[in-house]
């Protein structure tokens, strides 16, 4: 019986070692043929990071765009899309079950070669340190490669630790090439080893971008994401001119920071959607931001959204997030509110009110919200899913009538004196004539 055997398991041995060389070769195959692609590609940049990475992509497409460049940029995340130098129309990149997949690169570098695109600008999907490899040696090889940030974020794949997140990004520094970082505490890791790969590195410096240029934005920008953008544009030779007015027209993604203002129109109210920015660090950066640009902090209010699913995110805010902020209210809603409470109860808060909706619906909660006082700054945090979403959708239906009650405010008013605030994101109105003029630049470099 085992003579009988014999000669059909070596058959079987013979199938399956020719169908591993096919699917060799196959590989081998396919890996020619994409590094083929990529080559046909001259400017490939790639921004990483945790933060920001989206309106990076879109800055600097921007500014590639304005040097007349053919350049598609791409971006992930739960607003994954493409966008190109010759169409208004942005690409939604549609997934499949499976959801995003470092693999689909490969069919957007094919899109971008087809259109005859000079540049490609794509935002790192990877978080896998693995992946993040292969994403940039076979799937993008970039020749300039952004950092944007080092902050705590994905820490059950990235992590533990911080210095292992700069490490996964380490692997996407290209050779003989330009790495773009910030001012950060890893800047000297970063710089040892882009001089092992050749690589030349630009320190982008936030404070020489200057605030007013920031005003022109129609949301709301770190200098540092526009430090970063002026930094390839350095690497590529484009001048600073053509950079600064290539940033302002760029497209806002839509996940951007924008300014919903509602209620009166004399004294509107101001809700910043920081519900995304579900981390500790940009949580609060985003608070400073708000101060920064002028908005009126008497009447500050947070709204937490929290999530049963997510409690380690609720007791982190508890410690690392809620007790500094210096609001006079905070408002929570979603579910699994009780540690914030208990914390409020023991003294750790600092806050005038604590209003609990939990598990109200977004109309309750917007109830709530139209009965604070006019110039409120309202700020969403904790988590995007859910309660926070919905209220999110709440406003933006809103603001978009109380936009038209604002205009009509503004004819019947502009014969009276300018207030010099910052409004809705714009600047003062003295300045607006200027900003609105796509050729002003005010020059923020040194």
């Amino acid at each position: 019986m085992i003579e009988k055997r014999r000669p059909f398991i070596v058959n079987e041995l013979l199938y399956l070692g020719i169908f591993a060389v096919l699917v060799l070769v196959m590989g081998v195959v396919e890996h020619y043929r994409i590094k083929q692609r990529i080559n046909k590609i001259p400017t490939r940049v790639l921004i990483n990071g945790i933060r920001g990475k989206s309106t990076v992509t879109r800055l600097i497409a921007g500014i590639l765009k304005e040097d007349g460049q053919k350049v598609v940029g791409k971006t992930t995340g739960t607003s994954a899309r493409m966008f190109y130098w010759d169409q208004e129309e942005e690409e939604p990149i549609v997934r499949g079950l499976q959801g995003p997949n470092i693999s689909e690169q490969k069919h957007m570098a094919r899109k971008v070669v087809d259109r005859g695109a000079e540049a490609f600008v794509s935002e790192c999907m990877a978080v896998n340190p693995e992946y993040q490899k292969v994403f940039q040696e076979h799937l993008v090889k970039a020749n300039i490669t952004v950092i944007a940030n080092v902050i705590e974020d994905h820490l059950d794949v990235m992590g533990p630790t911080l210095d292992d997140i700069a490490e996964a990004f380490s692997s996407t520094i290209p050779h003989n090439g330009y790495l773009i970082i910030p001012e950060t505490e890893y800047q000297r890791y970063f710089e040892r080893i882009a001089q092992k790969r050749n690589t030349k590195v630009i320190v982008a410096e936030e404070s020489v971008v200057d605030e007013e240029y920031l005003k022109q934005f129609p949301f709301m920008i770190f200098p540092q994401n526009a430090a970063l953008a002026l930094g390839v544009a350095e690497a590529l030779g484009i001048d600073r001119e053509t950079a600064l007015r290539g940033m302002l027209t760029a497209p806002v993604d839509p996940g951007a920071m924008r300014v919903h203002r509602f209620g009166e129109p004399a004294r509107p109210k101001y809700f910043f959607n920081g519900f995304a920015a579900n981390d500790a660090t940009s949580t609060l950066s985003i608070w400073d931001r708000v101060k920064e640009l002028d908005y009126p902090m008497e009447h500050g209010t947070i709204i937490m959204n929290c999530r049963e699913d997510r409690m380690d995110r609720t007791l982190q805010f508890v410690d690392d997030v809620l007790p500094h902020f210096d609001a006079k209210t905070l408002i929570l809603i979603g579910s699994g509110v009780r540690p914030i409470l208990n914390a409020h109860k023991e003294g750790k808060l600092p806050y005038e009110e604590v209003i609990n909706l939990e598990k109200q619906p977004a109309e309750t909660v917007l109830e709530k919200l139209q009965a604070l006082p006019g110039d409120s700054v309202i700020y969403g945090i904790g988590n995007i899913k859910g309660s926070g979403e919905d209220l999110a959708e709440a406003i933006e239906e809103i603001r978009l009538l109380d936009d038209a009650r604002l205009e009509d405010y503004k004819l019947e008013n502009e014969d009276a004196p300018a207030k010099e605030t910052v409004s809705g994101g714009l600047p003062p109105r003295s300045q607006r004539s200027r900003a609105a003029n796509p050729n002003y630049i005010q020059t923020p470099l040194k």
